[in-house]
């Protein structure tokens, strides 16, 4: 059995069920896309799992030589958040490039629209 204590794996069980709810109340208000939102689900499902199965951190913990399960835990949430980090820093290099593209299309657009409004 996993050494964390049942306050400890209260607050993962209400920290994942929060997450859904909210994820739920954004998707609703249209404030979030599904595909964004898929991620915050596994993500508490992950967290529900550990919460309810400790003996996973358990068998984690001894498969990875680690003294105490709760660090898997700790790490596990570290790495999946170090993830998502990376994903979000390479959804925001495209739609910052996107956004150059667009922002250079509609000066040369203006541009044009100056230059007839000129020659007439």
């Amino acid at each position: 059995m996993a050494n964390y204590s049942a306050a400890f794996r209260l607050m993962l069980i209400l920290g994942s069920l929060l997450t859904v709810l909210f994820m739920i109340k954004r998707i609703r208000h249209s404030k979030i896309q599904i595909e964004d939102s898929i991620f915050w689900f596994l993500f508490s499902g992950f967290l529900l799992m550990l919460s309810i199965f400790p003996q996973l951190a358990s068998f984690a913990a001894k498969l990875l030589g680690l003294q105490a399960p709760i660090n898997v835990v700790y790490l596990s949430i570290i790495f999946l958040l170090i993830i998502k980090q990376f994903f979000m820093t390479l959804r925001i290099s495209q739609l910052d490039s996107k956004l150059k593209i667009v922002t250079q299309k509609v000066a040369l657009n203006e541009e044009k629209i100056e230059r007839k409004s000129r020659d007439d």
